[in-house]
């Protein structure tokens, strides 16, 4: 469990130093993206409970089936997306047609009144959730033909990362900066969602425009479920899903029940949410770059296990800050903003790299269906918190009604979930990112295989 001292060639250095035409564009699909993603998992859950009056048990469930479906439908979509063939290339068609589906969606879900029912609730979250892996999955395998080399793909995906948290505090941050110029007449909740939709459509198009997109070779693809299986079942891919989920169960466990924890157990304001997740966002913005230039000195996965160690300590430190002190709880969340952006850039790059293994080994580039099953990982892991959290509250005595009166022993109880099982969750995806097979010098010889027989191709082909 040593870091490898293997340095990045000057030439290596030269090139990532170069930005890939199209990063830019690409990288600021994600601010919509993210900044719809973590109000689906912190805010309604929580909106759809305490103002349209859903049951705990129900929402969870919910939740949870919707990403359990999930899990079958984004391979389906990876193997569509891979064997799509366009004059706007592979995935280019699904950016298009998918932003509007997605933004219809949010508007139905976000700007629920009360009176709707489970059934609502299930089939806006179901839409909104397959037109988010629509536009995710074909950004993400995008994002892997700008880039070859190990190095190179850190720096790719940090700027994914970057833009994802911009993403993240714009959605978190406008409703605080609008407050406090005046009244502007919307829930926060419905407010969020009319920032998304407003971001989503010049985004997504600009990103459909300016992206280069190298032809497909023609190629064969997973035809079946036993060659599905076969692809997960290898061992970087299934050790970087594992991780994903690990982390995404950690992170969601928590974020379930930030409202929670931050006004019942801490005895802050309702307003001092948005404060705490933009703190750590503005952290985890700025220690992303620090993370790719971690990342292209040390192997990938060795900052990825350092990430999951300081993200258990904080959890489990969280719980100990005084209670009342909004700088306090702002700095606990900071702490885990060191580990976030990691968590999201670093698998995302070694997935790539983990498909260049696939390809040289069976000659068939599954860009898609990777990052498809990366996706469901990820996305498990937050429904699965969702689910399991809400349930171990109940099971406690929290009670989560905006009047209710939950005793000191339901409040124990919920530190107690909030911080445990994240903490645990975080040191198991640790122990499997330090011993994550596909190493920097693995991948070097990879590459220059794959170089050596796609040169090879090349003149044979100019030959014909």
């Amino acid at each position: 469990m040593t870091a490898p001292s293997v340095a990045a060639s000057p030439t290596a250095r030269a090139r990532s130093d170069r930005r890939p035409p199209g990063l830019l564009s690409l990288s600021l699909m994600g601010i919509p993206l993210t900044a719809l993603s973590l109000p689906l998992v912190v805010m309604i859950p929580e909106h759809y409970a305490t103002v349209l009056g859903l049951p705990l048990a129900v929402i969870g469930v919910i939740f949870t089936g919707v990403r359990v479906f999930d899990i079958v439908v984004d391979p389906l979509l990876g193997a569509a997306m891979d064997r799509t063939r366009s004059r706007w290339g592979r995935y280019r068609p699904w950016l298009i047609f998918g932003a509007p589906a997605l933004m219809l969606a949010v508007y139905l879900l976000f700007m629920a009144r009360p009176g709707v029912g489970p059934l609502y609730l299930l089939a806006t979250l179901t839409a909104a959730f397959l037109g988010w892996s629509i536009l995710s999955l074909a950004q993400l395998a995008l994002a892997s033909g700008l880039a070859t080399s190990y190095d190179e793909r850190s720096r790719v995906y940090a700027w994914l990362q970057f833009a994802s948290l911009l993403g993240i505090l714009t959605v978190m941050g406008f409703p605080i900066l609008l407050s406090k110029l005046g009244e502007t007449g919307l829930e926060p909740t419905r407010l969020m969602g009319w920032i998304i939709i407003l971001l989503m459509a010049p985004a997504v198009a600009l990103a459909a425009w300016r992206v280069p997109e190298a032809a497909a070779a023609t190629q064969r693809h997973i035809v079946g479920l036993r060659e599905y299986l076969a692809v997960v079942g290898r061992k970087a891919v299934f050790r970087i899903a594992a991780i994903d989920l690990l982390f995404g169960l950690g992170f969601g466990t928590a974020s379930a029940m930030l409202v929670f924890f931050i006004t019942a157990a801490k005895g802050l304001d309702r307003s001092a949410v948005g404060v705490v997740l933009i703190a750590q966002v503005v952290t985890a913005m700025i220690t992303v770059p620090a993370v790719a230039w971690l990342a292209r000195r040390l192997d990938k996965h060795f900052v990825l296990g350092i990430s999951g160690v300081l993200a258990a300590v904080v959890s489990v430190v969280f719980v100990f800050l005084p209670d009342g002190n909004l700088l306090a709880a702002s700095l606990g969340m900071m702490g885990w903003g060191l580990s976030f952006g990691a968590f999201n850039l670093l698998p995302r790059a070694m997935m790539a790299d983990a498909g260049d293994e696939l390809r040289l080994d069976s000659g068939s580039d599954q860009t898609g269906v990777l990052y498809a099953l990366l996706i469901s990982s990820w996305k498990l892991g937050g429904a699965l918190a969702v689910g399991l959290s809400f349930a171990a509250l109940a099971l406690v005595g929290y009670k989560p009604a905006l009047m209710a009166a939950n005793t000191p022993e339901a409040i124990s109880g919920l530190e107690m979930v909030f911080a445990g099982p994240s903490a645990v969750l975080f040191l198991l995806g640790a122990w499997l990112a330090f011993t994550y097979p596909l190493t920097r010098d693995k991948h070097a010889a990879i590459r220059t295989a794959l170089d050596a027989r796609d040169a090879r191709a090349a003149q044979e082909g100019a030959g014909q």
